[in-house]
């Protein structure tokens, strides 16, 4: 139950799916609820619940601090307790295992699925905050809407065709079409746990703020460049080849975020890479062996 709980608190936060509740937002009693299973259930202890209180403490005080130099304070604090959180540095969190050194083909090396309810909750606190201080779009038409589809749907098609295109040449892939046993729950946790996430933070937040610096106009694609470089760097553990191949995949979702200016879409795009290496190639990657 925790894990629904926290997913659908998710799906809430986005802006097509806002319903509130005596003045406040549906996605509230939700990770509240979601909270108060973890802890029933085991996934989260006493440590873990201190821990959630601070963090949703910070992101309040971040968002609703009006001193300019105090607040900026907090959300430092905030975003640098996010990479805690997500990196799993934070005590209190027993997340639920969903594979184990699996093999999923012969020739590919160990993965392992949590269904991680700090990263989860990551994701969903980095969403709020940046929607909160994401100015409205203006109202589209219906011929702009069919434009703006079009072109983000190119770009998932092109990124998608580069990054794995890339893998195969680098040796990091093979074609290996599957469906693998826990496959339901990987496309349902890497959409919401994990690419929520990560997007909320490298391109909602480090890719905004590198646009807010960058303010000449022929230098503005430099802040999607500079945020895919960080995001490859981030998958380090994977080796060369997989930061390059990274790269490129960080090109096609911050181009997207860049044109559009919508965190959904970024979403979509990371996802919908993730779940074509997953069903197509070799996942994570071949062995050396």
């Amino acid at each position: 139950m925790t894990f629904y709980l926290l997913a659908l608190s998710i799906i809430c936060i986005f802006p097509y799916c806002k319903v509130s509740i005596i003045r406040q937002p549906l996605w509230y009693y939700l990770m509240a609820l979601s909270v108060i299973c973890a802890y029933f259930e085991g996934y989260i202890n006493l440590y873990g619940l201190l821990n959630t209180g601070l963090y949703v403490a910070l992101y309040h005080f971040a968002l609703h601090t009006k001193q300019t130099i105090i607040r900026a304070i907090f959300s430092t604090v905030f975003i640098v307790s996010s990479l805690a959180l997500a990196l799993h540095w934070v005590p209190g969190f027993n997340n639920l295992p969903i594979a184990i050194n699996e093999h999923i083909t012969s020739d590919a090396i160990a993965f392992t699925l949590y269904a991680n309810f700090d990263k989860a909750m990551v994701g969903l606190f980095l969403c709020t905050y940046f929607y909160s201080n994401k100015k409205p779009l203006k109202a589209e038409s219906k011929k702009t809407i069919s434009l703006n589809f079009k072109h983000p749907i190119l770009i998932i098609i092109a990124t998608i065709l580069a990054a794995l295109t890339f893998a195969l040449m680098l040796g990091l892939v093979s074609f290996n079409p599957k469906i693998p046993d826990f496959w339901l729950a990987f496309i349902a946790i890497n959409l919401l746990f994990t690419c929520v996430a990560e997007e909320a933070l490298f391109r909602g937040l480090l890719q905004t703020k590198l646009s807010q610096i960058i303010t000449p106009t022929r230098l503005a694609i430099l802040a999607p460049v500079i945020t895919a470089g960080i995001f490859a760097l981030a998958h380090f553990a994977g080796g060369v080849n997989y930061v390059l191949v990274s790269f490129i995949a960080g090109l096609g979702y911050g181009y997207i975020f860049y044109k559009t200016q919508r965190l959904e879409w970024a979403i979509l795009c990371h996802w919908l890479v993730n779940v074509c290496h997953f069903f197509l190639f070799t996942y994570p990657m071949l062995s050396k062996t």
